[in-house]
């Protein structure tokens, strides 16, 4: 993953944003090639090259550089991934499927990807599916489902020949095709996770840490956050939701009850 500090990452890109230091944005695309790659990897079902998704994932992960304003203090992979899933979803898209989607799913795709445009650089970080709602005067539902859109790919035949280099004789998809490796992303689904606990206000973050990573029960925490237990409670559930329809968007594997300790583990 990311090889440098979030101290050090903040200090490049704050030294891009005053002075445009051509070399800080090296650094910092240096270092999240690696993040680039993992997520082109989620797509490697569809008919689109590696190579192109990488190039299309890259200039996603430029305009985050671009856009991400350390003042604000929102972690800077909280922006990036959104942005570099987006730029390969918005590719696929515009490539085309073989599956015929309805003419209203692609126009409120379309308006959430403007909306989502504008809105993020003044966040800080991408939007969450409840302020898409609001600004593109749709229900939340409508919201998922758009999102959805860019994750249809074109179905392949196992029995499809593989013509490439990299195989030999008359090889057929079937033959590669391996098992899930669950420990391949995990590093992944954490940094995400973290991005979307970064989403949540203060102190609801502040109750799901103490609730999964220090293990407190809801009294304790009410006792610590100065708060009932019932509200506590209250707090929590809404919280969950929220991060749930977070991970929602960014197709993570994880469910919203999730051990959020391997979340702050990163």
């Amino acid at each position: 993953m990311v090889t440098t500090s979030r101290a050090k990452t903040l200090e490049l890109l704050e030294s891009y944003r005053i002075t445009g230091d051509l070399e800080a944005r090296e650094r910092l695309v240096a270092n999240y090639v690696p993040l680039v790659r993992r997520l082109c990897r989620r797509f490697l079902t569809s008919r689109e090259p590696q190579e192109d998704l990488f190039q299309t994932g890259m200039i996603g992960l430029l305009n985050a550089i671009t856009k991400f304003d350390p003042e604000r203090g929102t972690s800077f992979s909280s922006l990036a991934i959104p942005e570099i899933l987006g730029a390969i979803l918005n590719h696929l898209r515009d490539h085309g499927s073989l599956i015929k989607v309805p003419r209203a799913l692609r126009r409120n795709k379309l308006a959430i990807d403007k909306v989502a445009g504008v809105m993020a650089p003044s966040l800080g970080r991408w939007p969450t599916a409840s302020e898409l709602a609001e600004a593109c005067e749709l229900t939340e539902r409508e919201i998922h489902d758009a999102s959805e859109l860019g994750r249809i790919g074109d179905p392949r035949s196992l029995d499809e020949n593989l013509e490439n280099e990299d195989f030999e004789g008359n090889a057929t998809l079937s033959e590669y095709v391996g098992s899930e490796d669950v420990e391949f992303d995990l590093s992944l689904d954490r940094l995400i996770l973290a991005t979307a606990l970064d989403t949540l206000p203060a102190r609801e973050k502040t109750i799901l840490q103490l609730r999964f990573y220090k293990q407190l029960s809801q009294r304790q925490i009410a006792e610590r956050i100065h708060i009932s237990q019932m509200h506590v409670s209250r707090l929590e559930r809404g919280a969950l939701r929220k991060l749930h329809t977070t991970l929602l968007r960014s197709s993570v594997r994880a469910a919203p009850t999730v051990d959020l300790t391997m979340v702050l583990a990163v």
